[in-house]
């Protein structure tokens, strides 16, 4: 009896031992599938950063041309004001350099009048009824 029982110790040895090895085989390749899903992740990790810069990038190429735009209309914009402000500017000094010659010829007529009152005042009143 001791010779059966030597056997079926050896079979039952023999039989965890196959379990064993079934049981590693799944392992090993339950392994296999994790390290590539996990080089999966690692392959889509960085076509997600590099979708990321490549956004990144294209966001500050809009934005550098919107802030080339607004530079370039504010720099048309201040070139019309300071245009607008010289053209504006002539037209006073047109006008205050014709008031200035009025004021002038006013002046020249008053000191005038006022001369002719000093020296002569039948004169100066008979030349001023003739012009009415």
């Amino acid at each position: 009896m001791k010779a059966i029982r030597g056997v079926r110790d050896c079979f039952y040895v023999y039989s965890i031992q196959e379990i064993l090895k079934d049981a590693l085989e799944h392992l090993e390749v339950k392994r296999i599938i994790l390290e590539t899903l996990n080089q999966c992740f690692n392959e889509d990790d960085e076509q997600v950063k590099y979708n990321a810069q490549h956004a990144e990038r294209r966001i500050k190429a809009e934005f550098e041309e919107l802030h080339q735009f607004l530079r370039d209309e504010e720099a048309a914009r201040i070139t019309a004001l300071r245009e607008e402000e010289k053209q504006r500017s002539q037209m006073m000094k047109q006008k205050i350099d014709e008031t200035s010659r009025q004021i002038s010829s006013l002046s020249c007529t008053i000191r005038d009048t006022e001369a002719q009152m000093k020296d002569d005042d039948v004169s100066f009143l008979q030349v001023s009824m003739d012009y009415e």
